[in-house]
C-alpha cells in the first residue's frame, strides 16, 4: 500500500526539514544580528595614536587610515586650537570624545561613518585655577636642564624651564597630565588630580637612543618652534663631534659654522656676525661678559668643553633682557655639579691636557664642578732652546663652581674662572768671563670671574635670579735689558733698563632678574642691571739704571703721560613678554632702557625689541622681528688676528655710542621628521660705527685714539639657508649664507665719502656639517667650509710727489679703501672616535685631520713691490743718480694653518 502524503512518517520528515531549516535562519539571523551589534559598537576596537599640533585635516587623515572610518563634515566645522594627543588602547569613541571635549565640535558614528558638526564652544565648569612649579634636572646627576619641555596633554598647553631649570605651569582643577620631554633623556609623564598649588620636581633619564622630542611650547629661548627669530642651541653633543684643529673641541668654531657667522681669519675663532665686527659680540660666561676669548691669538677660545652646559647664539631678535652690543649674544652656561655622584673625565691629546671633575659635597645638597685644561709646554720652564734663546708659550683655563640648594625655594651658586696666556722669551751672551748682555721679555694676557649667583622662587608663578660679579682683563708686557762689563777690579760698567706696558678692563656688576608666568599664555621677564667699569688702555712705566766703577750715574723711573684710568657707569632697566595670540600666533614685545655715564656725559638709550611667529597648517610657519641695539666700548685693533695688545675703551664725550636697527624675517619648515628648513634675510642699520684714518696703526697705543678715526655709518644685508637633521644615526646641517657689508663716511675722510665694502664683506658661505654613528664604538664628524674671499686695502700703483723743497718722492697710490677682494678659502676637517666601555667608564681614542686636503688658504696678505728697467742719469749739480721707471706689485700670502693631524686619548670615569 503506498503511504500517504499525511502518512505520519512524511510529516515527521517534513517536521524535521522544517526545524533544520528554522534553526539555520535563527543562527544566521543571530551571527548578523551580532555582526550588526560589533559593527554598531566600537568599544570592542581599540586603537594607539600619537599626534603633535597638528590640523583638522591631518587629524582626520590619520584617523581614517588607521581606524578605517570615514569622517563627514562641512566647511563650517572648525578647532579652536590644534591636536595634541598621545594615548593607548582606546576606542574610537573614547578618542573622539577626548579630541573634541575642549572643541566647538560634536560628532556622531553611524556605522563606519563618522559625522562632525559645529557646537557651542563648551564652557569650562571649573573656575579655580592652580599652578604646578618645581625643577627638571637629570636623574642621574641631578643637573638642572634648560629648556626642558613640559606639557599638559588634557589643555593642551606647556612651557618649558628658564635657564636655571626652573618651571611654572598654571592650569584648571582637575586631572592633569604632565609630560616632561629633553633632547637626549626618556619622556617622563606625570598624572594627578589637581587641587592646590603644587611643587613637582622631575628627574629625567637619559636615553642612549636620540629619541625625538615634540616641541609643544613657544616659550623656548631658541630654535624654529621659538617666538625669537635667528636664535640657535647649540647642542653639546653636536659640539664635541666637530672636528676642529689639534682636534680641540671649540664652541666658537662650532658657532661659525651657523649662517650668518663667519671668522674674520680663516682658522681662527674670531665672531664677525652679519656684518659686524668682533667687539660686537657679547659673550657671556653664566651672565657674565667676556672681554676676550680666545689663546694663542684666536686659534682656541676659552671655553672647555667639558665645562659646559648650554650654548645659545642669538643675531637676530634679541631678548629684551640682553644689551650693550650690535651684532650677537653668544650665552654659555656652565655645569652646575653632580649632586648624587662622583664623576669626570681626562683627556691627552696632541696640544692640550684636560681634566674634568665632579660630584656631591654634601649628597642632594651641595655638589661641585671642576675643570682645567693647559697645554703641554706649561710644564716645561725651557720649552725651547738653542745657542742661548729660550723662550716658551703655553695657556691654561680653570672653572670651578660649588652650587648649594638650601631648599626647593632657595639656591646659591658660586663660580670662578681664570684664562691666561703667557709667553716668553730670554737671551744671553756671554762675552769672555767677565762681560754679558742679556735679555728678558715676557707677555701675559687673560681673563678672571668671580661670581655669586642666588636663586630664589617668591611664589610658584615668580622666579628670580640676582648676580654679584666681578670681571677683570689685563695684558702685561714686561722686558728687561741688562748689560755688564767688568774691565778689571776697580773698573766695571752695569746698565739696566726695565720696562713694563699694561692694559686692560675691570667690571663690578650686579644684576637682578625675575621670570613671572601670569598664565600659562604669558611668560614675563622684567630686571635691571648696574656695572661699573675700569678702562686701562695702556700704562707704560720704566726703569733705568746706570752705574760706572760702582758710583751710580742715573736711576730713573719714567711714567707715560697716557698713564690714566677711565671709568663708566652702565645701567639698564628691561621688561619683555612672551604671549600668545590665539592657537597660531605667539609674539615677544619687549623694551630694554640703557644709561652710560662717563667723562660727565650721559647717554640714554630706549631700544625696542619685537617678534612675532605666525604658524600655518602642515609644518609651515613665518617670524619676523625689529631689534634695537646700543653699544658704549671699543676694540682698537690694527690687525685681523685676536692679539693680545687689542685695546678696550669706552664712548668718550666726543665719540658717541654706536646704535643698529635690524629688520628680519623668516620662513620655517617642519612638516618632515627629524629634519627643519629655515631660510630668513635681515636688513641692519648700523650708525657711529668706527674705521681708523688712513696710515693710522693702533698696535699697542691709545693716546690720542679719538684723533685717529672717524664715525660713519654702515649697512648689511643678507638671507640664510639651514637645512639640518635632528633625529637618526646621521646627523647634521647645510647653511648658506649670500651677504652683502658696507661703510660709508660722509664726511670725506674716508675713501672720498663713497661706500666702500668692509673688510670681511664676504659675498658667499657655504658651511656643511655631518655626524655619522656607525655603532656605539665607531662615529665620525666631518665639516666642510666655504667662503668667499674678503677685502684689504693694497696700493695699485705708484706716483710721484713733488714736494715744497722740490725733491721728488715715489709713493704709493691707493684709489679707494679696501680695493682688493681675497681668494676664496676652503677647508675639510675630519674626526673618527673609537669608543670602549671599560669596567669603570669609557675609553675615546680620537683621530683628527685639519684641512684634510692641505688648502693653502691665506692667513695674512701683504702687496710686495717688485721693480724693473734701471735709468741712470744727471742731475742739476751734474751726479748721476738712478731709478726704476716701472713695477708691478706681486700678492703674497702667508698660511698658517696648512693639514695638521691630531691624536687624543678621551677617559671618563
Amino acid at each position: 500500500m503506498k503511504s500517504s502524503i499525511c502518512s505520519p512518517r512524511t510529516i515527521r520528515k517534513l517536521f524535521l526539514v522544517g526545524a533544520v531549516l528554522l534553526s539555520t535562519c535563527t543562527l544566521q539571523s543571530t551571527l548578523v544580528f551580532a555582526t550588526c551589534i560589533l559593527q554598531a559598537n566600537p568599544s570592542q576596537t581599540r586603537f594607539s595614536i600619537k599626534l603633535q599640533n597638528v590640523t583638522l585635516e591631518e587629524f582626520v587623515k590619520q584617523m581614517e587610515q588607521k581606524t578605517g572610518y570615514s569622517f563627514i563634515y562641512g566647511e563650517e566645522v572648525r578647532l579652536n586650537s590644534r591636536i595634541t594627543l598621545a594615548v593607548r588602547d582606546l576606542t574610537i569613541n573614547e578618542i573622539l570624545r577626548k579630541v573634541f571635549e575642549m572643541q566647538p565640535i560634536g560628532f556622531e558614528i553611524s556605522g563606519k561613518h563618522i559625522l562632525l558638526h559645529k557646537r557651542p564652544m563648551p564652557q569650562k565648569t571649573v573656575s579655580r585655577r592652580f599652578t604646578i612649579s618645581g625643577y627638571v634636572t637629570d636623574g642621574a646627576s641631578s643637573e638642572t636642564l634648560i629648556g626642558a619641555n613640559v606639557l599638559d596633554s588634557r589643555q593642551r598647553v606647556g612651557t618649558a624651564t628658564n635657564p636655571f631649570g626652573f618651571y611654572t605651569l598654571t592650569l584648571p582643577e582637575g586631572d592633569t597630565e604632565l609630560s616632561f620631554s629633553y633632547l637626549g633623556y626618556e619622556t617622563r609623564h606625570s598624572s594627578f588630580p589637581l587641587n592646590k598649588d603644587t611643587v613637582l620636581n622631575i628627574r629625567l633619564n637619559t636615553n642612549n637612543e636620540l629619541a625625538e622630542v615634540i616641541i609643544l611650547s613657544d616659550k623656548k629661548e631658541a630654535g624654529i618652534q621659538a617666538t625669537a627669530m635667528g636664535a640657535h642651541e647649540i647642542p653639546m653633543a653636536q659640539i664635541q663631534h666637530t672636528p676642529a684643529v689639534l682636534g680641540e673641541t671649540d664652541i666658537l668654531k662650532t658657532i661659525q659654522l651657523m649662517p650668518g657667522v663667519q671668522a674674520g681669519t680663516e682658522g681662527f675663532s674670531g665672531l664677525y656676525v652679519r656684518g659686524g665686527g668682533p667687539d660686537q659680540n657679547l659673550i657671556l660666561l653664566d651672565g657674565i661678559p667676556v672681554y676676550n676669548a680666545d689663546h694663542l691669538l684666536g686659534v682656541f677660545s676659552i671655553f672647555t668643553p667639558e665645562a659646559v652646559k648650554k650654548v645659545t647664539l642669538f643675531k637676530s631678535s634679541f631678548p629684551a633682557r640682553y644689551g650693550g652690543r650690535l651684532s650677537s649674544i653668544v650665552d654659555v652656561r656652565t655645569n652646575d655639579g653632580d649632586m648624587k655622584r662622583y664623576h669626570g673625565a681626562l683627556s691627552i691629546g696632541t696640544l692640550t691636557d684636560k681634566i674634568h671633575l665632579e660630584g656631591p659635597i654634601i649628597k642632594d645638597r651641595t655638589s661641585f664642578s671642576l675643570s682645567g685644561r693647559t697645554t703641554h709646554t706649561a710644564f716645561m720652564g725651557k720649552a725651547f732652546s738653542s745657542d742661548g734663546d729660550e723662550f716658551n708659550y703655553y695657556f691654561y683655563d680653570l672653572n670651578a663652581k660649588v652650587n648649594h640648594k638650601f631648599n626647593d625655594r632657595s639656591r646659591l651658586f658660586l663660580s670662578f674662572y681664570h684664562g691666561k696666556d703667557h709667553y716668553h722669551y730670554n737671551f744671553k751672551e756671554s762675552y769672555g768671563t767677565s762681560d754679558c748682555y742679556e735679555s728678558k721679555n715676557g707677555l701675559n694676557w687673560g681673563n678672571t670671574i668671580v661670581a655669586g649667583r642666588w636663586n630664589y622662587v617668591f611664589t610658584n608663578k615668580l622666579f628670580s635670579n640676582t648676580t654679584v660679579a666681578f670681571n677683570s682683563y689685563r695684558m702685561i708686557l714686561k722686558g728687561r735689558a741688562k748689560e755688564e762689563n767688568i774691565y778689571s777690579s776697580s773698573q766695571s760698567y752695569f746698565y739696566q733698563y726695565d720696562s713694563e706696558y699694561r692694559s686692560g678692563i675691570r667690571d663690578w656688576s650686579f644684576r637682578t632678574d625675575f621670570d613671572y608666568t601670569p598664565i600659562p599664555s604669558h611668560h614675563i621677564k622684567f630686571g635691571v642691571e648696574y656695572l661699573y667699569h675700569t678702562f686701562r688702555p695702556e700704562t707704560n712705566t720704566s726703569k733705568m739704571k746706570e752705574e760706572e766703577n760702582g758710583v751710580t750715574e742715573q736711576d730713573t723711573l719714567y711714567s707715560s703721560i697716557s698713564n690714566s684710568y677711565l671709568h663708566g657707569h652702565e645701567a639698564s632697566v628691561y621688561a619683555e613678554d612672551n604671549f600668545d595670540i590665539g592657537s597660531r600666533t605667539s609674539l615677544n614685545a619687549g623694551v630694554h632702557i640703557s644709561l652710560f655715564n662717563t667723562q660727565g656725559k650721559n647717554y640714554f638709550s630706549i631700544q625696542p625689541r619685537l617678534s612675532v611667529h605666525y604658524r600655518f597648517d602642515h609644518g609651515f610657519s613665518v617670524k619676523a622681528s625689529f631689534s634695537q641695539m646700543a653699544q658704549y666700548v671699543h676694540q682698537l685693533s690694527s690687525t685681523p688676528l685676536a692679539m693680545p695688545t687689542d685695546l678696550w675703551v669706552p664712548i668718550t664725550k666726543n665719540i658717541r655710542p654706536m646704535r643698529a636697527n635690524q629688520y628680519s624675517l623668516g620662513g620655517y619648515y617642519t612638516g618632515i621628521r627629524g629634519w627643519e628648513f629655515s631660510i630668513e634675510g635681515y636688513y641692519k642699520q648700523m650708525r657711529n660705527v668706527l674705521e681708523y684714518q688712513n696710515g693710522v696703526s693702533f698696535f699697542g697705543s691709545s693716546t690720542n685714539w679719538e684723533e685717529k678715526v672717524e664715525m660713519g655709518k654702515g649697512r648689511s644685508m643678507g638671507i640664510e639657508f639651514m637645512a639640518q637633521k635632528t633625529i637618526g644615526k646621521t646627523t647634521g646641517w647645510l647653511a648658506y649664507t649670500l651677504a652683502k657689508a658696507d661703510r660709508q663716511f660722509k664726511d670725506g675722510s674716508i675713501n672720498d665719502g663713497e661706500r666702500f665694502p668692509y673688510k670681511y664683506d664676504r659675498r658667499h658661505s657655504i658651511s656643511l656639517c655631518l655626524n655619522h654613528k656607525f655603532s656605539e664604538r665607531i662615529d665620525i664628524g666631518a665639516s666642510w667650509i666655504y667662503n668667499s674671499g674678503g677685502t684689504v686695502t693694497l696700493p695699485e700703483q705708484q706716483t710721484v710727489i713733488l714736494k715744497p723743497d722740490g725733491s721728488i718722492e715715489q709713493t704709493d697710490y691707493i684709489s679707494k679703501r679696501n680695493n682688493y677682494r681675497l681668494p676664496a678659502s676652503h677647508r675639510l676637517n675630519i674626526g673618527v672616535n673609537f669608543n670602549k666601555k671599560t669596567k669603570h667608564g669609557m675609553r675615546t681614542w680620537n683621530i683628527s685631520l685639519y684641512n684634510a686636503y692641505n688648502s693653502m688658504n691665506p692667513t695674512l696678505v701683504y702687496g710686495k713691490r717688485r721693480d724693473y728697467d734701471y735709468l741712470a742719469y744727471k742731475d742739476e749739480h751734474g751726479k748721476y743718480t738712478g731709478g726704476y721707471n716701472t713695477s708691478k706689485l706681486f700678492i703674497k700670502k702667508i698660511t698658517l694653518l696648512p693639514i695638521i693631524p691630531s691624536v687624543t686619548y678621551t677617559y671618563k670615569f
